[in-house]
């Protein structure tokens, strides 16, 4: 008989110990319905085929992001062609699965048409993949290990987990696909080296107020995606922690470079003009060397900005320390500019500082920061919250409404870091 590998989505909440049980577990707001066994009727009996309505329930009620994809998930791979189960005290083979209605191959079956009847439900073993991330401005960052949907699967007590470290060293060693480029072939040789049932994989597409969750359940003996699940996800639910940057930033120019994630070449606008390099005969706080930047701010609008790109996680910090001096006195700008959790629009936080010809080390703490009002009038759609937790950006700006001499500023700085 052809397979037909259409998801189903049932389950009750029975726990089998020695008898059936009824097992449901709190856990912050979070219940968790543990099962060994399905409820279903018997609908037709057809030789050796016995077509079974099986009852639909949820397995976890919660409204965190990555247990509503586990119940879907759950409900969607209860199921396997092929797979060996008991419908009461005889054996049967799972043979065809359409929505709620399961047909059984049950060699010199007993049960009799409308017969309620419990169905044992063997545990499986499955592989969570990396998950694509699709939409984020840091083009580095293109999948993630999904260890909230993992624990969430553990805890349901329907899996046996493969572990994170032998999954990834079984890639590497066989060189097989991971994240959204898993064939049938490689399906069916991952499920063999690690003796998995299933392949979880799948992607979070960014959108302008949500995610967009895409994912995929594999059966690797055939390598056939048996469920496909979408599913919306507001962009407050699911922050990726795992793209942020939460090292501490420890910017010295002793190597005589510029580390990657500042820009190479600083942003002018408004006719303004400047370069940047390393100056080797002037360090600050005992330093050979330093940044020098050298600007030209022609009118009032020019303004250039020395940034750093980089998607970081700074709710472990209270500020940001540097050492800094010019020329001639000036009046420079600190930014940070944070992503907006529920929309796709940015706030910028700044404040500015003087600068003199001497060395001087600056301390600024993020609660002194101010929402630059010029900027929210601009990008009215900005929710006006500074997330630590999700820093875009930040730099330093020299503007021509404050210096407006036309003539060359040079600004120095070093021992750029965190505290």
């Amino acid at each position: 008989m052809k397979n037909i590998t259409i998801p189903i989505f049932i389950l009750i909440s029975i726990l089998f110990n020695g008898c059936s049980t009824n097992s449901k577990i709190a856990q912050n707001n979070k219940i968790i319905y543990g099962f060994s066994f399905i409820e279903g009727k018997v609908l037709e009996i057809f030789g050796d085929k016995v077509i079974v309505q099986v009852v639909n329930k949820d397995v976890i009620i919660s409204d965190k992001y990555e247990d509503t994809l586990t119940n879907k998930v759950i409900k969607a791979s209860i199921f396997i062609n092929g797979m060996k189960t008991y419908i009461g005290k005889e054996s049967a083979y799972i043979e065809d699965i359409r929505d709620t209605q399961v047909t059984f191959n049950i060699k010199d079956t007993k049960l009799i048409t409308d017969q309620k009847v419990k169905i044992y439900i063997p545990k499986k073993t499955i592989a969570v993949m990396d998950f694509s991330i699709i939409g984020m401005k840091n083009k580095e960052f293109n999948k993630i290990a999904m260890e909230d949907i993992t624990t969430s699967l553990v805890q349901s007590g329907q899996y046996t987990v493969v572990e994170r470290t032998k999954l990834d060293t079984i890639l590497k060693e066989h060189k097989l696909a991971d994240s959204g480029l898993i064939d049938k072939n490689s399906a069916s040789k991952i499920g063999k080296f690690i003796s998995a049932n299933l392949i979880l994989t799948g992607s979070f597409t960014k959108k302008t107020n949500h995610w967009n969750v895409n994912l995929r359940i594999i059966d690797v003996s055939s390598g056939i995606i048996i469920s496909a699940i979408n599913e919306k996800i507001a962009l407050s639910k699911f922050r990726p922690k795992q793209l942020l940057d939460s090292t501490n930033l420890n910017t010295s120019f002793e190597k005589n470079k510029i580390d990657q994630h500042w820009a190479q070449n600083i942003v002018n606008k408004f006719g303004s003009r400047s370069n940047a390099s390393i100056d080797t005969a002037n360090g600050a706080n005992g330093t050979t060397k330093s940044l020098k930047i050298n600007y030209f701010l022609p009118k009032g609008k020019s303004k250039s900005i020395f940034y750093n790109k980089r998607l970081r996680d700074l709710s472990n910090y209270q500020g940001i320390r540097f050492f800094a001096k010019a020329s001639k006195f000036t009046t420079l700008s600190v930014a940070f500019h944070d992503q907006n959790y529920n929309n796709a629009f940015i706030n910028r936080w700044n404040t500015l500082i003087n600068v003199n010809e001497q060395w001087k080390e600056y301390k600024i703490p993020f609660n002194e920061l101010i929402l630059n009002k010029r900027y929210a009038n601009k990008f009215p759609k900005g929710d006006g919250v500074f997330d630590l937790d999700n820093i875009e950006s930040f730099g330093f700006a020299l503007g021509g409404r404050i210096n407006t001499k036309k003539e060359y500023i040079n600004i120095w700085l070093d021992e750029i870091t965190f505290y």
